[in-house]
């Protein structure tokens, strides 16, 4: 794609993202219907109706309130900055982020593209972290990446940068997602980290230039780490720590989800161990996780069913889509092609017959007789 044809086709999304009322959900359902950004701010407002969530009001927005100067500006800068430029169609574009409801329309990474049957992990946890957390965080990390798993998190201090740092010191790959665009590093005392991680890994971003971090970005881009991986591993929080909006995410998106315990006297121990009373997986090395997920170390299980009791063809179909191991109920319902209610139906006749259990954060995987 040529700087003129990234630079229009950024100024579509960016003027369609930019307009009162649209947001991300809403920007996927009227690209989904029109094919394209540039086809939706070209619509009447009685076409854009027709698309469910869309009234009359943020129709008439979308038609009188195109700022499309301000959208060429960014786009320029964008271009100037030399960013790479992912849109959900694009073969750069991370696959597992696909399947969230609310993944970025435009993604932006400075290093290398993710390879498509890459190993992800994500390590979070509270920027006040003790020194007993940044150690084993740190050793955890290394680990995984001397296993040829790419380490996943927010590059904020404390955990997420002792995350990265053990990576690094593996010689792996580690990946950023930022609460800030990519232009500002955030907090400015990772400035060498950074670095390190855009040589050795990637470092991604959904803000526009110019966007600095909030209160707001940051559980935001939460969303982006826990939609990226298989697994997501908390190892200190408190009560109000960003790492349990992640784990929260996790558990949305369908991933499994760890937890280090620690002490009930340590105030950064609280939310970790909130997470294991609440069914997170007692985490205390890697083999933890990898007992949880073999395909890590490199083993590859093929799910094998074995005397399945008589299944309609739907049933068969939406058992099919196990083999790739525990699905989430959204994600289950847009690979079946078909609508939450009218799955569960299914699911609920699949479980009286034995074939699927239903876990936390609704979620559901092959019963183990069948696996």
């Amino acid at each position: 794609m040529s700087d003129l044809e990234l630079r229009d086709r950024l100024v579509s999304a960016i003027t369609l993202l930019n307009i009162p009322g649209v947001g991300i959900v809403r920007y996927h359902r009227l690209t989904k219907a029109f094919g394209d950004p540039a086809s939706v701010l070209s619509s009447s407002i009685g076409q854009l109706e027709t698309v469910p969530g869309i009234s009359r009001a943020i129709s008439g927005a979308i038609k009188k309130q195109q700022d499309t100067d301000k959208a060429r500006e960014l786009a320029g800068r964008i271009v100037q900055l030399g960013w790479s430029v992912l849109f959900p169609s694009d073969p750069d574009y991370p696959k597992t982020l696909l399947s969230i409801r609310d993944h970025p329309p435009i993604l932006f990474r400075i290093g290398e593209p993710m390879k498509d049957d890459e190993k992800l992990v994500a390590i979070v946890g509270t920027r006040r972290c003790t020194e007993k957390g940044r150690l084993f965080t740190f050793d955890l990390a290394r680990s995984l990446a001397q296993a040829e798993v790419t380490v996943v998190s927010g590059m904020a201090e404390g955990i997420d940068s002792a995350a990265h740092a053990g990576a690094l010191e593996a010689s792996g790959k580690t990946v950023a997602v930022w609460g800030c665009s990519l232009e500002i590093v955030y907090p400015p005392s990772n400035k060498s980290l950074a670095e390190s991680i855009k040589n050795n890994g990637a470092v991604y971003s959904e803000y526009l230039p110019g966007t600095t971090p909030d209160r707001t970005t940051f559980p935001e881009r939460n969303r982006i780490i826990s939609g990226m991986v298989e697994a997501v591993v908390v190892v200190e929080a408190g009560q109000k720590s960003g790492a349990l909006i992640t784990a929260q995410r996790a558990l949305d998106h369908g991933r499994e989800l760890f937890a280090v315990p620690g002490s009930p006297h340590s105030r950064s121990s609280q939310g970790t161990n909130n997470l294991i009373k609440a069914g997170a997986k007692l985490t205390t090395r890697i083999d933890d996780i990898f007992d949880e997920l073999p395909r890590l170390k490199g083993e590859v299980l093929v799910k094998k069913f074995r005397a399945l009791p008589d299944m309609t063809e739907t049933e068969r179909n939406i058992v099919s889509f196990f083999s790739e191991g525990t699905q989430q109920l959204d994600q289950l319902a847009n690979s079946a092609g078909m609508p939450v209610s009218e799955l569960m139906e299914f699911l609920l006749a699949l479980e009286l017959k034995g074939v699927v259990k239903e876990l936390s954060g609704k979620r559901f995987m092959l019963s183990e007789e069948f696996a």
